[in-house]
């Protein structure tokens, strides 16, 4: 799988981790690919974003003078969490175990674990010994 053009340093070493780590277990289709390259711009962003902060710092001058909080910073806030949601909607295999990797699928394996365990009480099942 080609990387796409127009990424920088940072989003080039994001999709080279991903791709490399799921290469021998599945290949990425269209829809996941178009994440991770959006992840991967997101994450160029934010090399952006630091390096404006670093060089401004992180207050500013307001219109009046008056120390403010350098809008960057909110921006790259913004930013690891963008790159956090959108990689977390690929939902990657852990590798060598089988657990859901997002909040939501590890949630509602829990929810259908209580509802089989509900089920095997009524009937007089357990679980752990069949």
């Amino acid at each position: 799988m080609t990387t796409p053009k127009g990424l920088g340093p940072s989003g080039r070493a994001l999709w080279k981790r991903i791709v490399d780590a799921v290469h021998d277990l599945y290949e990425l289709d269209e829809r996941e690919q178009e994440i991770l390259r959006l992840a991967c711009r997101q994450a160029d962003d934010l090399v952006a974003l630091e390096g404006a902060i670093k060089r401004d710092g992180r207050t500013v001058k307001g219109s009046a003078g008056q120390p403010r909080l350098h809008p960057a910073v909110a921006e790259a806030r913004q930013a690891r969490l963008a790159i956090g949601r959108l990689l977390g909607l690929l939902e990657l295999p852990a590798g060598d175990d089988d657990e859901p990797r997002t909040e939501r699928s590890r949630r509602a394996a829990h929810a259908a674990n209580v509802r089989w365990d509900l089920a095997d009480v009524r009937e007089g099942r357990d679980r752990g010994k069949t």
